[in-house]
This record gives C-alpha cells, structure tokens and sequence, in this order.
C-alpha cells in the first residue's frame, strides 16, 4: 500500500511530500494513514511522515483516516487466551460480546473488500460488501465478517462530543 500526502512548498505551490510507506501499522493489513488534532489549517504544517500522535479512537477535536482489516472468525487470536485488546482500546467494547464497541466519533466507512453483517445493539444487521459506503453516527456496533475472505475497510472517522 502506498500513501500519498500533498503539501505546499514555501511559494505556496502544490508538491507531493511523501509518497510510500504509511507511517505507522496498527496490526496486521491495518494501517493509521493519518491523523489530526487541534484546530486545521491550510497549509498544513504537520510533517508528512509524521501525523499527529492521538490514541486508536479519534475523540473530540481529533481525526483519524485509516484502513482496517478484520479476519474471520477462523483467522482470529482467542480474545480470552494469550490476545488481550490494550486497555485504551479495550474500554470501547462489550465485555460480553468482544466485537460490538462504541467510538465518540462520526465515522465515514468504504467497504473495500470483503464482506460482514454490520450489526447494531438492537440485534439489527446490514449485509455491507465491496464498493458499499456506511456512515456510523457514534452508535453501538459490531462488524461481522461473513465467509473466510478478511473484511478490509477505509474509515476517516472524526472525534465528536456525546451529549
């Protein structure tokens, strides 16, 4: 996967500041390709091999852009055994139902391969796949691979204040 971020050089003309790599993997197949905090400005100062540092969830004032991958059920580490969720991401979900979890956040979601039943905490479900576009208003929710193919998911996702 290839990243690219553009940019203004000092005459305010546009220019390609990086280009390969994303700077930091979240796990295996996902990647936080970048990442805000604070007020925005144009030109953007931040370093374009260095987003902003904020924790896996954007919250309030903060904005994340990144690419998911989530295996099958088959593929997946036993979340009671030797994988444990790291406590500033643990705090999102249900304890008893590991994959349903709440952000503060307004996510914006492509379905980029894959596919899963996007379930709500009513017990509702929406088959999503390939090409599919979700919007997630700060709701509980578990994204249910379907089949043995990994579901892989672009989502910018922006911290939001729960009232």
């Amino acid at each position: 996967m290839k990243l690219v971020v553009t940019g203004h050089d000092a005459d305010g003309k546009s220019v390609f500041h990086h280009a390969g790599e994303p700077p930091r993997s979240s796990s295996p197949g996902s990647y936080e390709l970048w990442s805000t905090k604070g007020g925005l400005t144009v030109p953007d100062p931040t370093p374009a091999d260095t987003p902003a540092s904020i924790g896996y969830f954007a919250v309030d004032g903060e904005t994340s852009f990144k690419i998911v991958t989530v295996p099958p059920a088959k593929d997946r580490p036993d979340h009671h055994g030797e994988f444990e969720i790291p406590p500033d991401i643990a705090r999102y979900f249900d304890p008893t139902d590991p994959e349903m979890h709440t952000t503060d956040t307004i996510d914006y979601v492509i379905i980029v391969s894959g596919q899963a039943e996007l379930e709500l905490d009513d017990g509702c479900k929406e088959l999503v796949q390939q090409g599919d576009c979700v919007v997630q208003r700060g709701t509980k929710h578990a994204w249910r691979v379907v089949g043995d193919e990994p579901l892989v998911l672009g989502a910018t996702m922006i911290g939001a204040k729960r009232e």
